[in-house]
């Protein structure tokens, strides 16, 4: 799994790992057109190659900050990219990328190394594609004891 070290000079979560490529979505803007301007922007992903992405639902939660509860979602895609791929710095939110096993991230999740809801859409992956079993508590040993993902 390609794996994003967001820079030193991000205001939230600097250094934290995160994903190949996410952002928000913008007033006026619809998911798949961010989807499309985060590839290119953040790990210069051709669009040619953003575009074979495909839905894999949604990811909610709930956190606290500053006395006050947030409710988030977070739209999931799945990208398969060629053995040959390698991101590159785009627009100077990633310091740099990672290409890891499968169980490298699932430990660094253990160790709170990525941004929290980074963690979440990750652990969602692990769980739909068999590399967690939920029902053996695996989720939650591998992960983020404080935070529950819930798929829609």
């Amino acid at each position: 799994m390609w794996i994003a070290r967001r820079s030193l000079t991000k205001p939230n979560y600097p250094g934290k790992l995160d994903h190949l490529a996410a952002g928000g979505i913008s007033a006026g803007s619809g998911v798949w057109e961010t989807l499309l301007k985060e590839c290119t922007e953040e790990a210069c992903i051709p669009e040619s190659l953003a575009s074979t992405a495909r839905p894999a639902g949604t990811v909610s939660y709930a956190y606290e900050q500053d006395s006050a509860l947030y409710l988030e979602c977070q739209f999931v895609y799945d990208l398969e990219v060629p053995e040959s791929f390698q991101p590159r710095v785009g627009d100077g939110e990633v310091q740099e990328f990672y290409l890891w096993p499968l169980d490298k991230v699932r430990g660094a999740i253990a160790t709170q190394e990525f941004k929290p809801n980074c963690a979440l859409v990750i652990l969602d992956f692990l769980i739909r594609n068999g590399h967690i079993q939920p029902d053996t508590g695996d989720a939650m040993r591998s992960g983020c004891p404080t935070l529950t993902a819930r798929r829609l």
